[in-house]
């Protein structure tokens, strides 16, 4: 995320040259768990404009962003001003406003130029000479510790380096936000010689502490259970030992990947799993067998790294998951994956993914997650001795309720005679995106797959509850199955094993154009040349790959967004009809504009059996792009509409 809050202000500010400066990174715990950082506009302002990025943002496209950039202030002063003078505020509190308005203009600028650190933490309670005091004299005295005595340590620091005076306008945006929350706060004690503010939470729970401040040049946001003079103390102790710049995750995020990065971090998940286990281990029985069960403790640590290489935006993603796999780490499969893996894909095919599955290994995942999902007794949990028995126990029992309910032993009747590959794509003519999703499973043995999943069906008719009918068609020889039923809505599952592959849909339509691309009566997605030289490049031992091209996400939020916009503003004039301001709808970039800098995007997976890494090449995404967004904001659009 914060590399999109970076492209979309990326030719807000003019280049600026740098100043050393001491490194921020120091001021963080020598153990964080979490630390991202970007880098922010200025320091890679060549490789933004370089950057598919540049082309967008030098368009009418980035003069809209910037427009809504410029306004979003302006739009909160009109809240925080006009508002305040009808309840009949004083002039001077008036003026304090506009001038933290004034201040807060800079605020996107700033952080576009200086960037941002995002840093976190969760320690077991630490108790210290006071706390353990009044503990004792509380038992002495009749009354058990306090509940903070028996909570974690966490704490969050966002750090914006480098600002100086500047982060008066930090300060202020602060300031405003907490106007409209009505939120008192204090100034640090003196005694801490700082500038800064602080406020406690506590509203019958644990008590949270936040404050801001500037230390050594850099401006720190802090969030914790500990008290604002505790973390404040250890920032600086963190500076005397180096803070995080000497952790073995930091130093790798910083070499990994070949391209310029201007965002990384990691996550050390070894230490937030057996924190998690230390502390709920003795009120969730059996807690850590699940945990490694399900394949999370096989999961030490992930490290990203982000950037630009020419027009290409690129990322590096990478979990370690060293020794014995189990649970979901066993899923991928090891076998290289090419072109020729894939099944007949539509020629106008604008997203789809492929990966290398064992799909016994993702049964057995499933059930372990039930298991740990289900806390309520099987009855067999008496049978067994350990808890990794009793998980067993419980398993089969599972197993055995699926096969009653399936109508099959899907571990012998159906598993055995899959492949180990699964593609999902999506085409905008054979469905609206979602509900136009095709599953792909690779088959060994047809003609059994065909009959188990018959039988499935049959059984599916006991789990749905109401009617359903089962229409059975023939298409160029091939088999095809419709489920209708008034419990799916607007769906009719429609499946058929076409050659090699099970192809499941939500409609009859995606099913019968692979049956007529197989049989060569229609054709087949081919890339294009630039995006065909680029697939050349794809490594040789991927087990995985995903595209998508943004382009079509790009053309139908473009369709959507005017129609969006006119409804909020809408619903906006209700109840102030003496002044009409609508939104500037106009706004909204044209879709063909906007698509013409845009290209495939391409993610590679690979595993070398200790580290899943994750290759992205990429011109445009959005967080959640492959799943498809334009029906959700369609449905949100109709619902506001009616």
């Amino acid at each position: 995320m914060i590399r999109y809050l970076g492209c979309c202000v990326a030719l807000f500010l003019l280049a600026a040259p740098g100043r050393a400066q001491d490194e921020p990174e120091r001021l963080l715990s020598p153990t964080t768990q979490l630390f991202i950082r970007w880098d922010g506009v200025t320091a890679h302002q060549e490789a933004y404009q370089g950057s598919a990025w540049g082309s967008v943002m030098s368009g009418p496209t980035g003069d809209a962003v910037r427009t809504l950039i410029a306004r979003g202030p302006k739009l909160l002063g009109a809240q925080l001003l006009a508002d305040p003078l009808l309840d009949g505020k004083p002039p001077e509190e008036l003026r304090a406003v506009h001038t933290d308005l004034r201040l807060a203009e800079k605020l996107i600028g700033l952080v576009a130029d200086k960037g941002v650190i995002v840093a976190a933490e969760v320690t077991e309670p630490r108790p210290t000479l006071s706390g353990l005091g009044k503990a004792v004299g509380g038992l002495i005295g009749g009354s058990g510790p306090s509940m903070e005595a028996f909570l974690p340590d966490a704490r969050l620091h966002i750090v914006v380096p480098d600002v100086g005076e500047k982060s008066e306008s930090l300060f202020a945006g602060i300031r405003l936000l907490l106007r409209q929350a009505n939120q008192p706060v204090d100034p640090l004690p003196a005694t801490l010689g700082r500038k800064g503010f602080t406020l406690s939470y506590k509203d019958g729970g644990p008590p949270v502490h936040v404050a801001w401040w500037v230390e050594a040049r850099h401006f720190v946001f802090y969030v914790g259970t500990a008290p604002v003079e505790t973390a404040l103390k250890s920032v600086q102790a963190n500076a005397a030992k180096g803070g995080v710049t000497g952790h073995p995750l930091f130093q790798r995020c910083l070499k990994t990947g070949t391209f310029e990065s201007v965002a990384r971090g990691y996550v050390d998940t070894g230490a937030v799993v057996n924190l998690a286990k230390r502390l709920a281990g003795p009120f969730v029985p059996g807690l850590a067998t699940k945990v490694d069960a399900i394949g999370i403790g096989n999961l030490t640590a992930v490290v990203f790294t982000s950037g630009f290489q020419g027009k290409e935006s690129k990322a590096l993603y990478e979990f370690d998951l060293p020794g014995e796999r189990k649970g979901v780490a066993r899923l991928l499969g090891r076998q290289p994956l090419t072109l020729a893996d894939l099944p007949p894909l539509p020629p106008d095919v604008s997203r789809f993914s492929a990966l290398r599955v064992d799909f016994t290994a993702a049964y057995d995942a499933g059930l372990t997650t039930l298991d740990s999902l289900i806390s309520e007794s099987f009855g067999v949990e008496d049978q067994g001795k350990t808890p990794a028995e009793i998980s067993r126990l419980r398993k089969e029992y599972l197993e055995r309720e699926l096969t009653k309910a399936a109508g099959i032993n899907i571990r012998e009747d159906l598993l055995p005679y899959l492949g180990d590959k699964i593609v999902l794509y999506q085409t905008p003519t054979e469905g609206l995106s979602v509900l136009g999703s095709v599953v792909c499973v690779s088959v060994k043995d047809p003609v059994k797959v065909r009959n188990a999943t018959d039988r499935l069906t049959r059984a599916l008719e006991t789990v749905v509850g109401g009617p359903m009918k089962v229409r059975k068609k023939v298409l160029r020889g091939v088999e095809v199955r419709e489920i209708y039923t008034r419990e799916f809505g607007v769906v009719t599952p429609t499946y058929a094993v076409v050659g090699d592959w099970l192809v499941i849909a939500g409609h009859p339509q995606p099913v019968q154009g692979i049956i007529l691309r197989d049989k060569k009566e229609l054709d087949r997605w081919q890339p294009d040349d630039a995006t065909a030289a680029r697939l050349a490049q794809m490594p040789s031992d991927a087990i995985g790959l995903q595209y998508c091209h943004p382009k079509s996400v790009a053309h139908n939020l473009c369709c959507i967004g005017p129609l969006f916009l006119s409804t909020i503003s809408r619903f906006a004039r209700q109840g102030n009809e003496s002044e009409f301001n609508p939104i500037d709808v106009g706004l909204i970039p044209n879709g063909h504009e906007l698509g013409k800098h845009l290209f495939p995007n391409l993610t590679y997976t690979r595993d070398d059996g200790k580290t899943v890494r994750i290759e992205v090449n990429e011109s445009f995404s959005i967080p959640l792009e492959f799943i498809g967004l334009e029906p959700f904001a369609f449905s949100l659009l109709t619902g506001l509409a009616g």
